[in-house]
């Protein structure tokens, strides 16, 4: 049956008024007050620290843990909420800095409104009011002999999370890194640095102390990493990276770097132990570099020796993303690579000294490439080595080794 104006008409107000009472009932209903971390295992599995009288313990919310905590959907927005408690014994007042933590850190008031219904004040309100009185006071001191803690708001991560805790009072700052697992994900963070730092046993580990006695060490390791574990060389290991792990990870961290699964590349008969690239912020695409890791059995004045490869694929960040186990061909300027990490971790205020060696091998020409899908490249055959430690260092602190001078390679 044909459907006159008048029919027509009557429909449309309907469905009008359909969707008025929807807006409306949405608008009456008010915001309930979800669960309190007492009734949400979060402090149960926190990893706590403590050193200097500061004790800390740090979590990943998993995204059912935020709605029942928040009521709200803090994944939908790429948000993800992380849990400090801090003790303060330390005898002095101190100040929390969360921009170590994400510096791209959300304010409450600003998740809170990603969330706001029209038409309803009243729940806005409320759900306000519930984020301010769960958000850590970052801009009140924790007085010490007190405890205080809270919600940070951060930028959503998969799996593991580098948890970096900068506390700073006058002429005094403490630094706290946590590896944090997401509940969401089976594997934890923790487990994979705690198997970094047992991999070798004490009679297989070779200790260095002379600069000299490094050197050697370290010009004698592989000179490049292969596609297989028995396969032709392809890229070199440019990178060695001496430091307790929370130490250089932490500078990593701040320099925007994160743990991400990359494509087994093999040395020692292994693939990498750990993978990370450069993370966007904001609307400007990161550098598109990658690194890969190997820890080492030398370890040099008690601390852990690491070799790795660097690289950035053709095209950087203008390159389009390459489908899952998909290698996109290297940047064939593989030094320059190297070169952007150095200066780059050298603003991480973590780094204490630098150094050249050889050992990362000759320029690849295009008939040596193992496979049609190895791409040729240059080398000056240097690798880095980079130091770092549990102090802040400023770039005049710097130190270097006195070895190979990269201008004699220009």
């Amino acid at each position: 049956m044909k459907k006159t104006p008048t029919d027509m008409k009557k429909q449309s107000i309907i469905i009008g008024t359909t969707i008025v009472l929807v807006l409306f009932m949405n608008a009456c209903a008010t915001f309930k007050k979800p669960a309190t971390i007492n009734e949400v295992p979060i402090q149960e599995r926190a990893l706590t620290k403590e050193t200097n009288g500061i004790r800390i313990s740090a979590a990943v919310l998993g995204d059912q843990e935020a709605s029942q905590i928040f009521g709200i959907d803090l994944a939908r927005k790429n948000i993800q909420a992380v849990w400090l408690d801090i003790e303060n014994n330390a005898g002095r007042p101190l100040y929390l800095l969360p921009t170590a933590i994400d510096p791209e850190y959300f304010a409450p008031l600003e998740v809170a409104f990603a969330y706001h219904r029209a038409f309803s004040a009243d729940t806005n309100a409320a759900l306000d009011e519930h984020l301010l009185n769960l958000n850590f006071p970052i801009r009140s001191p924790i007085v010490s002999g007190s405890r205080t803690s809270g919600y940070i708001f951060t930028n959503w991560k998969k799996g593991m999370k580098v948890i970096d805790v900068d506390l700073l009072s006058r002429e005094f700052s403490q630094n706290f890194t946590f590896f944090a697992p997401n509940p969401d994900f089976a594997q934890s963070g923790q487990a994979v640095i705690d198997r970094m730092k047992t991999m070798f046993s004490a009679v297989k580990l070779q200790d260095v102390e002379s600069e000299s006695a490094l050197r050697e060490a370290l010009e004698q390791l592989p000179c490049c990493v292969s596609n297989e574990k028995k396969g032709p060389s392809t890229e070199p290991l440019n990178i060695v990276i001496i430091g307790a792990i929370d130490d250089w990870v932490t500078a990593f961290s701040r320099r925007g770097y994160a743990y991400q699964e990359l494509n087994p590349r093999y040395a020692f008969g292994r693939d990498q132990d750990l993978s990370a690239h450069k993370l966007s912020r904001g609307y400007t695409k990161a550098q598109a570099h990658t690194f890969r890791l190997w820890q080492t059995p030398i370890r040099y004045d008690g601390k852990p020796v690491w070799v790795g490869q660097t690289s950035a694929r053709i095209g950087g960040r203008f390159a389009d993303k390459a489908p899952l186990g998909v290698t996109l061909p290297l940047n064939p300027n593989v030094d320059e690579a190297r070169d952007d990490l150095i200066q780059d971790l050298a603003y991480s205020q973590a780094l204490i000294k630098i150094g050249f060696i050889k050992g990362s091998g000759r320029t690849q020409q295009a008939q040596e490439a193992g496979s049609s899908k190895d791409t040729p490249y240059t080398t000056d055959g240097l690798r880095t080595v980079l130091v770092f430690g549990d102090r802040p260092s400023s770039l005049e602190e710097m130190d270097f080794f006195n070895w190979e001078r990269l201008a004699d390679y220009r």
